[in-house]
């Protein structure tokens, strides 16, 4: 029933199979995963990276981890089943290469797939999706900007921003998203994170460094 379920929500997905397809004619990526990731979930991902660069399929798994991803949040039988201790790991690696090839992904992600579910991994497999796609926005030379404003942003003040980040960019960081939010509590001005870097240019922070350089306890 998982196996068919599976395909059927991927056969109603032509687009994103046509999209892999045109993706797979872009520009080369790196052959080396272009940064470190750790634990277990960097490890797997680390791991994928390196076999699907080999086969020049980078951009197939990826596509195929979206789909694979997307197909989970909206299968409560397939999250059951990933999540299961009680299916045993060979039934598992079984079941899921069955289903990924109903799915007509790539050779590499069902290899891995296999692997998860083999080393007794699956209720990682999200934490690995999420870490490959890391890695793949470090190889396309992405990063996601997370600006955090006490209030909405005018484009002057955008421009200020991304100014300010243009200095804080790694080499190769040549495609910025922004994922703009609010917080009022901020006072005035915003933050920036960028990879593992906060940038705090706003208006409570400051209050609270100067609270603290003036000794200032509040209390009585």
């Amino acid at each position: 029933l998982l196996v068919a379920e599976m395909a059927a929500i991927c056969r109603t997905n032509v687009l994103q199979s046509l999209l892999r397809r045109q993706l797979s004619t872009s520009a080369a990526l790196p052959m080396e995963p272009p940064i470190a990731l750790f634990g277990v979930a960097g490890r797997y991902a680390t791991a994928l990276y390196a076999a699907a660069a080999k086969k020049s399929e980078l951009l197939q798994v990826e596509a195929d981890l979206k789909l694979f991803s997307e197909t989970l949040s909206t299968s409560p039988k397939l999250k059951a089943f990933v999540a299961d201790p009680g299916i045993s790991r060979s039934q598992k690696a079984s079941a899921m290469v069955a289903m990924l090839d109903a799915a007509n992904t790539c050779a590499t992600t069902k290899n891995a797939f296999a692997t998860l579910a083999e080393g007794g991994r699956m209720a990682d497999v999200t934490k690995v999706a999420d870490s490959f796609q890391q890695l793949m926005i470090a190889a396309k030379g992405e990063v996601t900007a997370i600006i955090t404003s006490s209030q909405e942003l005018t484009k002057d003040e955008m421009k200020e921003v991304e100014a300010k980040l243009s200095g804080f960019l790694e080499p190769g960081q040549t495609k910025v998203k922004f994922e703009v939010k609010v917080d009022p509590g901020l006072i005035r001005g915003f933050t920036i994170e960028v990879g593992d870097k906060f940038i705090d240019y706003s208006m409570a922070t400051q209050l609270k460094k100067l609270v603290t350089l003036l000794g200032i306890t509040g209390k009585p």
